[in-house]
């Protein structure tokens, strides 16, 4: 059945996939068979017309079916849109542009889904048809609120996805937000709550990025927020009050007028039975505080605005967060606590199979982590924010309303007026610290007894107050009165094994805060055997969810002070039960995954301290990597979750090379590790590219001769990896770290190893240094710059005859790069070209003396008589040409001063 010019379809194909989705929603079918005859039909090159046919016109099957086959549709244009022919994608766009004003809203919306999918892959100015099918839905008025509504949703998710694609050119010149923004601001006064709600929501995502069209249109915008601000629909209030902040950001001087008004009515807001509105409102205090308004203009109102903000802070009497965690105190109380934690938190390791079920209902983006990673911001943590932000501003001028309501509350019965005064003695730290260092002392001391408090709320609250109070503490401990900081510590120590998870991970934050303060290896030297005895302790009795936070501050510890937790006694204390920790957990369960990244902080700064456990720990990596690659092959791992499990895998042992050095040798000779990471920098997924070319170097480090024999392979994968079509901003890490391992390989080699991947090596680096300055990452493109300077030094020959092509955006490159041993490399590279081709210099002299001056200090003696040697020989070449001091003169006073000092001229 011919369908569209170009593109004709199976009767009968046709009938046999739209049975095959039909069976998806059959609970008595056999659903793996199902799966996996689509498997097969995604085979197919026209499987997506299929697909974009049923899902716009199949009007005889049931919704359900058609959004299933949409859905499908925009996860293979997500994933494979460049494979699509040009013929294939016409067909599927022009299929897409009726259903978004479809009657039935889970097709209209699915439909926009597709768009925004496509758009994502090509941008706006590429498919003009769907701009002017957005205009004429967002023309279609009242009488067709299904095309409206579907056309401004669909902007609205280009808007939150793509904000700047309104600002690109359709093919007459125009931009999309001139065609668009203006319909929009009509729509603030359409009769459909819903549709002025959506309308206000869109165009606040744009006031982000704030195009042409919208800054033209401004005063419309403002004016339409005011007019909707008594609004009865409390979406249309609070999309308002969203888009105040916005404009408060974005425009603030077009508010200032306004602002006595703009502050009653946010004041108002705040205080809304509705809780959106008063988040939303809630964060125009912190908004203002960041904005370059006049605080003088809010000076007034603090009276009335900071009982406010207090009264928020109280938990609400049902608070999701307060009854778990008073359920957890109940059991823990009744069942003891560790088999409390076991029953809340360890449940099974079951695989979940990915692909059509998830497909059908839409779940395909990245699940949201597991445990209690996400916060739910909320009316109260927004007011404490709010405080926060206004002491910063205001500073000691806030006591006065603040401490008598803090006191008053201290002394209420209810445990929720108490908490939320030491929330707010919390948040006041920063900003009013000078006039609170009288009352400190007493403060502290009352705040101890309540880390023991029944409720397990307040000492939640307290371990975080007293960690926001780090910095006096430590001061108190450096003038000789460490009382409180003694206390402090202890009490921490208690709470970190408290029977509530709650307050373990509090716990962990507080003493995280005593760790990241001040100067950890001396102010914290008394007290590391406590804190890492008590995360022993911890690591055997903690649920799935507080463990995580236990390996943070682990991390945190060796981060900050890993001269002290590398002491053999301190090492001792928590290597062995961490290390213990790995032997019970099977591969493919995801509390491996935080653990490996705990084990690398760890072993790579505590040195030979884990020279025990590295051989069992290598291998187990080394099997971890071959059985997720395993798994991926068969089908039981997704791709994306095998790259996590390898990952982690790859930077433990890139941790043990970094901790380890040489000693390294032995474990890497024995063992398959060369064979992964050539694969691992082959990976398509970036994440395991980065990891790998990672290894990659820190093996060139630690035993180059067992990573050499793969030199071809490697240097070819990380070439690959810097064609500029590769630097996107999902793999700019993964091309970072290919540019640095060949570095490392490079100073591991002789000429003739290099010579083969020499030029090639030139064209990439050269290339991403004659990008202009900020279009690339400055890590990016100093790592080029390095390395090129180490295959430079070691292989010269190749490169010297092009050194004037791309000796000048070096130069400026390397002047801004900071003296280290990388630099040094770099420097002798250069001298080793000039050396052979001294005139490549002659077009940028100047760039080359400002690279030279910018050492500090030149270290290395060799590269300081390179150094001299060069520009004594450039001034008798230019001397006997009558050209040195014209050269010299082209230099600034300092350059020119430091470039005689340094290179004796």
């Amino acid at each position: 059945m011919a369908v569209s010019a170009g593109v004709q379809l199976n009767e009968q194909l046709l009938h046999q996939i739209a049975s095959l989705l039909t069976e998806v929603h059959n609970t008595s079918s056999n659903q793996s068979e199902v799966y996996a005859q689509l498997d097969r039909c995604k085979a197919m090159p026209d499987f997506n017309n299929y697909l974009a046919y049923i899902f716009a016109s199949g009007e005889g099957l049931p919704v359900e079916v058609r959004q299933t086959a949409g859905l499908l549709l925009k996860n293979s244009v997500r994933t494979a849109y460049g494979g699509i022919s040009d013929d294939f994608r016409a067909f599927i766009k022009a299929a897409l542009l009726p259903v978004l004003g479809h009657p039935a809203r889970p097709l209209r919306h699915t439909a926009g889904t597709c768009a925004v999918t496509i758009v994502n892959h090509t941008g706006l100015g590429a498919w003009p048809e769907l701009v002017a099918a957005l205009a004429e839905g967002l023309d279609a008025g009242p009488g067709e609120p299904n095309r409206v509504e579907g056309a401004l949703d669909l902007l609205y998710k280009i808007a939150e996805d793509q904000p700047l694609q309104l600002d690109a050119a359709l093919p007459g010149g125009q931009k999309v937000g001139e065609v668009l923004v203006a319909r929009v601001l009509r729509l603030l006064s359409a009769p459909s709550p819903d549709l002025r709600a959506l309308a206000v929501s869109t165009l606040n995502q744009l006031s982000n990025i704030m195009p042409p069209a919208l800054l033209d249109n401004m005063d419309g915008f403002l004016q339409g927020l005011f007019t909707l601000a008594v609004d009865p629909s409390t979406a249309v209030r609070k999309a308002v009050c969203t888009g105040l902040v916005s404009m408060l950001m974005a425009v603030p001087e077009r508010l200032e007028p306004s602002l006595p008004d703009l502050i009653e009515y946010m004041l108002k807001s705040t205080q809304d039975e509705d809780e959106g509105i008063a988040v939303e409102a809630c964060e125009f205090w912190t908004a203002f505080c960041e904005s370059e308004l006049d605080k003088d203009a809010l000076r007034p109102f603090l009276p009335r605005v900071l009982p406010v903000l207090l009264k928020n802070m109280a938990y609400e009497e049902f608070d999701e967060e307060v009854q778990e965690a008073e359920e957890l105190e109940e059991r823990a109380l009744a069942g003891g606590a560790a088999q409390a934690d076991r029953d809340d938190e360890i449940k099974p390791f079951i695989h979940k199979a990915g692909g059509h079920g998830e497909e059908a209902a839409g779940e395909d983006e990245e699940e949201e982590e597991e445990g209690d990673g996400v916060v739910t911001w909320n009316l109260r943590r927004s007011s404490a924010a709010g405080l926060d932000m206004l002491s910063n501003h205001f500073g000691d001028e806030l006591l006065p309303i603040i401490l008598p309501i803090v006191q008053q509350r201290l002394l209420d019965a209810d445990w929720r007026a108490r908490e939320s005064a030491i929330l707010a003695l919390g948040a006041i730290s920063n900003g009013c610290a000078t006039g609170l260092a009288p009352y400190l002392p007493d403060m502290v001391g009352m705040l101890l007894p309540t880390l023991k408090d029944a409720r397990p709320m307040v000492r939640c609250i307290s371990c975080w107050v007293l960690g926001r109070y780090s910095k006096w503490l430590l001061e108190r401990a450096d003038g000789g009165q460490r009382g409180e900081l003694d206390a402090v510590v202890q009490g921490a120590c208690e709470r970190l094994l408290d029977h509530n998870r709650r307050v373990q991970e509090a716990a962990c934050g507080a003493a995280a805060a005593l760790l990241e303060e001040g100067e950890p290896e001396r102010h914290m030297a008394p007290y590391m055997a406590a804190i890492l005895q008590t995360l022993a302790a911890a690591l055997q009795r903690y649920g799935r969810k507080a463990m995580r936070s236990a390996y943070d501050i682990i991390s945190t510890a060796v981060e900050q002070a890993p001269s002290l937790v590398a002491q053999p006694q301190l090492a001792q204390i928590i290597l062995p039960p961490l290390f213990g920790k790995l032997d019970t957990l099977p591969d493919g369960d995801r509390e491996l995954l935080p653990l490996l990244e705990c084990l690398t902080a760890v072993v790579s700064r505590v040195g030979a301290a884990s020279e025990p456990y590295a051989a069992s720990c290598f291998f187990r990596c080394i099997a971890l990597v071959e059985r997720a690659e395993q798994a991926a092959a068969s089908g039981a791992f997704d791709p994306d979750e095998a790259a996590e499990f390898i990952v982690g895998a790859l930077d433990l042992i890139s941790g043990f090379a970094e901790g380890l050095g040489v000693s390294i040798e032995s474990l890497v000779g024995r063992s398959p590790l060369r064979d992964i990471v050539v694969r691992a920098c082959k990976d398509p997924d970036a994440d395991t590219r980065q990891s790998g070319f990672a290894l990659v170097g820190d093996l060139a480090k630690a035993c180059a001769p067992h990573i050499k024999p793969a030199l071809a392979d490697i240097f070819q994968s990380a070439l690959y990896n810097l064609e500029p079509s590769m630097v996107t901003q999902r793999s700019v890490s993964a091309c970072n770290n290919a540019a640095w391992c060949m570095g490392e390989l490079a100073i591991k080699c002789s000429s003739e190893e290099l010579k083969p991947f020499a030029l090639q090596a030139l064209e990439r680096l050269a290339t991403i240094l004659q990008v202009p300055t900020g279009a690339l990452p400055r890590s990016l493109v100093e790592n080029a710059a390095i390395t090129l300077g180490r295959i430079a030094w070691m292989c010269p020959e190749p490169l010297a005859p092009h050194a004037a092509a791309f000796l000048g955006p070096w130069c400026g490159t390397l002047r801004g790069i900071r003296d280290d041993i990388e630099k040094e490399h770099a420097f002798l590279g250069l001298c080793a070209l000039l050396r052979l081709n001294p005139q490549a210099a002659g077009n940028c002299f100047t760039a080359l003396c400002e690279a030279i001056v910018s050492w500090r200090h030149v270290g290395c003696e060799g590269l300081h008589n390179e150094l001299i040697q060069l520009m004594q020989g450039y001034k008798a070449q230019l001397t006997g040409m009558g050209r040195w001091e014209a050269a010299m003169a082209s230099l600034s006073q300092p350059v020119r001063d430091k470039l005689c000092a340094m290179c004796q001229l």
